[in-house]
């Protein structure tokens, strides 16, 4: 065979491989994210200092679209502890 066309293949197996990668990077950092995005609303809904049938009202609230900020903040909380 030509070895243009071998090399021209040889590139293309080589591209794919890397763009196998890195498309398995790609999800590996969206699950990243993910994971983080989950971990702040933890965090958030732990620091409102509310007790859980409080926390579960608010959450239905916010649901309905009709949720009034916490009255807490993350500083208040944080000066509190």
């Amino acid at each position: 065979m030509n070895p243009k066309y071998q090399k021209v293949c040889a590139e293309i197996a080589k591209t794919e491989k890397k763009v196998e990668d890195l498309q398995g990077q790609l999800k590996e950092l969206y699950d990243k994210k993910t994971e983080l995005e989950n971990l702040e609303i933890v965090n958030t809904v732990r620091a409102m200092v509310m007790d859980k049938d409080q926390i579960m009202s608010f959450l239905a609230a916010m649901k309905d679209s009709k949720a009034e900020k916490p009255t807490t903040t993350q500083q208040e909380v944080t000066d509190n502890d």
